[in-house]
């Protein structure tokens, strides 16, 4: 599911991509315009220790931690995306990844946070990092203030840069630690590519009816949401 535009030229405008490419996606465009910060993101070396089984302890707590802080944000920018969504058919499909957030991912953290020993008195109480409260502005600012478009952009880039990493690690051998297992099973089942692709898709369509302005704003989200999953996974992963 990784971009097919990454042979191309970085076009300044979709509109010159567009004539470079005749399949152009508007969603591959926005890839582009990323730069090194998608490959850094989605081939971070985090990533690669989860399907290693490599990962240490502590730096798969620090993630864990601060991305269970991070859900309820999901959970409101979600929210902001489905009073938004100009279908009926796009407030469904946001809707139902609600749900599955609230539900099946919620029961993953805590059966990790108690397989790793952490005190449920740690991950409740805790404080969003730095690096995790950027991440959650961003996606909250550009969803619950900006349009439709940004907001979009932003979670595209999200999921997209999990479902990559994620399709990959799923090829490896399976971890025997069942919290690096199922992290990488929900990141590269069926329902979640097929979300993905839908993402893509919904962004494909609003970003062809944008003026090149509003698509300049739209690719700025989407690298600055690249270069915040950078941050992120350096944060936990080095400790700092």
């Amino acid at each position: 599911m990784k971009a097919a535009a990454v042979a191309v030229t970085q076009a300044a405008s979709f509109q010159d991509y567009q004539a470079q490419t005749p399949s152009a996606r508007f969603s591959d465009w926005l890839v582009l315009q990323a730069g090194s910060d998608w490959a850094a993101a989605t081939e971070h070396e985090f990533t690669k220790a989860i399907g290693d089984s490599t990962m240490p302890a502590p730096a798969y707590v620090r993630y864990l931690i601060e991305d269970y802080t991070f859900i309820t944000d999901l959970a409101s920018t979600l929210g902001y995306l489905v009073a938004k969504a100009p279908t009926m058919r796009s407030k469904a499909r946001l809707s139902a990844f609600l749900a599955l957030l609230t539900s099946e991912e919620n029961d993953y953290f805590e059966r990790s946070f108690e397989a790793l020993n952490v005190p449920e008195t740690t991950y409740r109480t805790a404080a969003q990092g730095p690096v995790t409260r950027q991440f959650s502005e961003l996606l909250l600012t550009s969803s619950g203030k900006g349009p439709y478009a940004e907001g979009l952009a932003c979670l595209l880039c999200a999921e997209w840069v999990y479902l990559t990493w994620g399709l990959r690690e799923a090829r490896k051998p399976r971890p025997k630690a069942f919290y690096l297992a199922e992290w990488i099973d929900l990141h590269a089942v069926p329902g979640f590519e097929s979300f993905v692709g839908w993402l893509r898709e919904e962004m494909d369509v609003v970003g062809s009816a944008l003026s090149e302005g509003e698509r300049q704003r739209v690719a700025q989200c989407f690298k600055d949401m690249c270069a915040l999953e950078v941050a992120f996974f350096d944060a936990v992963w080095e400790g700092s």
